[in-house]
């Protein structure tokens, strides 16, 4: 396992590298799919492709709703930002719960959908999302705070946990 780990940390590492050359559009799904297969793309054969199988988690999509999901995401985004909609750190959080909750891919969805968010928000020129530093003394309550505001607001439609644990 912590080959594994080592091995997607480098892969990550590329993939950043990559990222921070992009001048292509991160409010595109494709940009998305493009960005996972170079995050991982020397880990998983399967990176950047959408999955096709089902999760043992009953709040994530269904494989048959990923691609919907994702183009009524891209949609949603757009005419969030150039409609002007929300404030920019509740379009971020409210793009990140969703990108989370469709889980587009078997594996790596929670680093990507970071990464992804911290462009997007880089794209709206708004701050980084600290994700949860005020916890960084303590990883486990970090991750709890974190799923528990994601949680909050896929159920709930309460964002303003989420916004709290992204911008701290």
């Amino acid at each position: 396992m912590g080959e594994l780990d080592e091995h997607e940390e480098t892969n990550i590492a590329k993939g950043l590298l990559w990222l921070a050359k992009q001048k292509d559009d991160p409010k595109k799904y494709n940009f998305w799919l493009k960005l996972h297969k170079k995050l991982f793309e020397n880990v998983w054969a399967w990176a950047g492709k959408v999955r096709t199988h089902e999760l043992d988690n009953s709040d994530f999509c269904h494989p048959r709703e990923i691609w919907p999901e994702l183009y009524q995401l891209e949609q949603n985004l757009n005419a969030w930002v150039n409609l002007r909609s929300y404030p920019a750190d509740y379009v971020a959080s409210r793009f990140h719960e969703r990108i989370e909750t469709i889980h587009p891919f078997a594996n790596g969805n929670g680093r990507f959908g970071r990464i992804l968010t911290e462009q997007i928000c880089l794209d709206l020129k708004i701050s980084k999302p600290t994700w949860g530093l005020q916890f960084s003394h303590d990883p486990a309550q970090r991750r709890k705070h974190y799923i528990d505001a994601i949680v909050a607001a896929r159920r709930n439609l309460d964002y303003d946990p989420l916004i709290g644990v992204m911008f701290s």
